[in-house]
């Protein structure tokens, strides 16, 4: 007993290392050669700015269809718009999307939360390119990282998706592209010594038979001027042997590549990304000694899918995939200065501090066959049918301490077998089935109906319902409403990470469920599109970390309303604004959600003087975010306010080349992401400065 007792303490230690750092229904897909022709005709049409968009996704459904006018809550993100506004990386776009909210945590890690749910990254299914990338292991993706500049879109579904997209799309989707069908390069610097570059190179054949597509980049930032406050140790009362206050070491790196062949009917489609990140505030809320680098964490995801389309009949098309992924997680991390004890209270005195490092190698494979058909008059029919396997190849930790004992060792040792933090060999099957019926009930009445079945070996099943109504009024006035329910199934890491008294339990744990209910209304009149939504949901069954184990408990109701405004003031101004309002309840606390944000905002303009010159201006709110009951601190962590502005000088001397530079911050505010009580009793400060960035691209053709 006692033995099991320090292994579920080393869990939990690693679970704090493993919290997300270097840590949406098919789109256009990254493969299909008819919809890259037709996206790269969609960028000529969208090369003004300053119009109003309308952009086409399939994310919702698998069909092409105006953003508008799928069923559910979809945002469509232009990367060029993007790019104009400022943005540099996915993660900074997505704060454009009403509703969306983008921390960080203690190890630097984002995590994305869509209205007021936060789970890291593992209740939102992350693709790229139309393909899942959210790994087994802990559910979170490096894809969050890519620059902008590599972007052609990025689609997001706020609310379940499962009943398209199955395991990870509970609380939302998100679907990244990445530019095709075009030839530019670039190179970025700001501050924080900040450098990248990357670029896009694509081929053709004069028939069309074959299209040919690379995207690769890389990014690396050595981190600004950042002092954390006092940490846990301050708390404990220990603040001799604390290196806080102090810098923190915010070093992060980015690696892309992205190869897309396409063959006639066949395609093939290779992705590899890798993050680098420091220690930040390290991984028990105590800030680890001084150092410099990226050197704390790697995570790494390799992708290779094949696809065939077959056309058997004009009413029928199919499209069959196979998939191959790999995940490789390497943590390598100080977690207690010199002469700390560990635990942390204890005698076990650490003279040379706490060393830990883990690592993990997962893969999964995928075959999935999808049939369309439209033969009976008035319905388009969708059958999905998968099955995938998932395991842990490799995984193994290494601690400058005795497991057994808890005291210190010369040396660090190495864990593996009936002492490691994972189950070894831990394997996980799924067999999916999704059918979708997308039907006109009366003439402008559209409604979609769909349902799906996942078949776990390890945690049971789950069927995953929808019905969508879409209701035209008239050309300028637009309906939606929508049921869905979705699931998160507990990961690799939440279900084989578990130690439970020598014993692990087979399906301990259940998934999450949410039930969700949106009502949407669409004018769009000209040059100006409003849209508005109300939702409400309710989540059970939530995976949480307690006494050393993952468990589920309690109940989560959210609610709240969006809105959103674009409108072309003139030929020579064009505004986006959008703002949302969350009320979020945790039913066993009685409380809001800790972290949640009541308020978000954006206010977007662009100006274009003359043709080559585009100015624009960004201000984001973010509102107070809310403490735990048992924090003495404040109740909510103060918001804040980031403005930033952007100059693009388009045509520089030459066609194509274009120059770029902006500032963020200008206000100089200090922006924080919420720290958990008794550990930064100031938070986790990200900028307090402003900072600068500048870029130069060029576009051939």
């Amino acid at each position: 007993m006692a033995t099991a007792r320090r292994l579920r303490l080393g869990v939990v230690l690693i679970a704090a290392i493993f919290s997300p750092s270097p840590a949406v229904s098919e789109p256009l897909s990254a493969a299909s050669g008819d919809d890259r022709e037709e996206a790269e005709g969609d960028r000529d049409a969208r090369t003004d700015l300053l119009s109003v968009i309308g952009d086409v996704s399939a994310l919702a459904t698998k069909t092409r269809l105006n953003a508008d006018y799928v069923p559910g809550i979809l945002s469509v993100l232009n990367g060029d718009e993007l790019v104009a506004l400022g943005a540099r990386t996915v993660w900074e776009a997505l704060e454009l999307v009403p509703g969306v909210q983008i921390e960080r945590n203690n190890n630097g890690g984002r995590r994305v939360a869509i209205r007021g749910f936060q789970h890291s990254n593992g209740n939102v299914k992350l693709l790229l390119n139309s393909v899942a990338m959210n790994n087994a292991f802990a559910g979170y993706s490096n894809i969050l990282y890519i620059p902008i500049e590599q972007v052609e879109r990025i689609e997001v579904i706020r609310g379940p998706g499962s009943a398209v997209h199955g395991e990870y799309a509970f609380a939302g989707v998100i679907n990244v592209i990445t530019r095709q069908n075009e030839n530019r390069a670039y190179v970025h610097a700001g501050s924080g010594d900040t450098y990248g570059t990357g670029a896009v190179l694509s081929a053709r054949s004069p028939d069309g038979d074959w299209r040919l597509n690379l995207n690769a980049s890389g990014w690396d930032q050595q981190g600004t001027e950042i002092t954390a406050g006092p940490d846990r140790l301050h708390v404990l009362g220990q603040r001799e042997l604390s290196q806080a206050p102090g810098r923190i070491n915010n070093a992060e790196n980015h690696r892309l590549a992205v190869f897309a062949l396409d063959y006639k009917k066949l395609s093939m489609l290779a992705q590899y990304s890798r993050n680098q990140g420091g220690t930040f505030f390290g991984a028990l809320n105590v800030l680890p000694e001084p150092n410099t680098g990226a050197n704390a964490s790697q995570a790494e995801q390799s992708l290779i899918q094949v696809r065939r389309t077959f056309d058997p009949l004009p009413t029928l098309s199919t499209e069959f995939k196979l998939t191959w992924s790999e995940y490789t997680g390497n943590w390598s991390v100080d977690v207690l200065p010199s002469g700390v004890a560990f635990p942390l209270g204890s005698q076990n005195v650490y003279p040379d501090g706490v060393f830990i490092e883990d690592y993990v190698r997962t893969t999964r494979r995928e075959a999935e066959l999808d049939l369309d058909w439209s033969g009976w008059s008035g319905h388009r029919w969708q059958l999905s049918l998968s099955s995938a396997e998932m395991r842990i190849d490799d995984a193994w930790w290494v601690f400058n301490g005795d497991v057994e004992t808890l005291e210190p060792l010369p040396t660090v040792r190495r864990y593996s077998g009936d002492r490691n933090y994972l189950q070894e060999g831990a394997r996980r099957s799924i067999h999916s089935l999704a059918l979708q019926d997308q039907f006109r009930l009366l003439g402008p009445l559209a409604v979609t109906a769909g349902l799906r079945y996942d078949r776990y070996s390890d945690v049971g099943d789950n069927l995953s319902p929808r019905l969508a109504a879409v209701w035209t009024l008239s050309d300028e006035h637009l309906l939606k409403a929508q049921y869905a329910e979705a699931f998160f199934p507990p990961t690799l890491y939440q279900l084989y990470g578990n130690a439970r008294s020598g014993v692990r339990d087979t399906f301990s744990l259940d998934p999450e469920t949410v039930a969700t209910t949106e009502l949407g209304y669409i004018f769009r009149r000209g040059t100006s599109v409003a849209r508005a939504t109300l939702y409400h949901s309710r989540v059970r069954d939530l995976i949480v970390l307690e006494n050393s184990r993952y468990d589920n408990r309690g109940r989560v109701r959210l609610r709240g309303v969006e809105a959103e405004w674009e409108q072309r003031l003139s030929p020579t101004w064009k505004l986006t604004a959008n703002l949302s309002y969350g009320d979020t309840l945790d039913e066993e606390t009685g409380g809001p959600l800790v972290g949640a944000a009541d308020w978000l905002g954006n206010l977007g303009l662009l100006y274009r003087p003359r043709p080559d010159i585009l100015l624009s201006g960004h201000w984001r709110v973010v509102g107070d975010r809310h403490r735990s009951a048992d924090d003495p601190r404040d109740d909510r962590l103060p918001g804040y306010q980031d403005l930033s502005l952007t100059l693009n000088w388009f045509d520089v001397g030459t066609p194509g080349l274009t120059l770029r530079a902006g500032v963020d911050n200008l206000l100089g505010q200090q922006i924080k992401s919420p720290a958990a009580a008794y550990t930064y009793t100031d938070d986790y400060l990200r900028l307090e400065e402003r900072t600068w960035w500048i870029q130069i691209s060029y576009q051939w053709r």
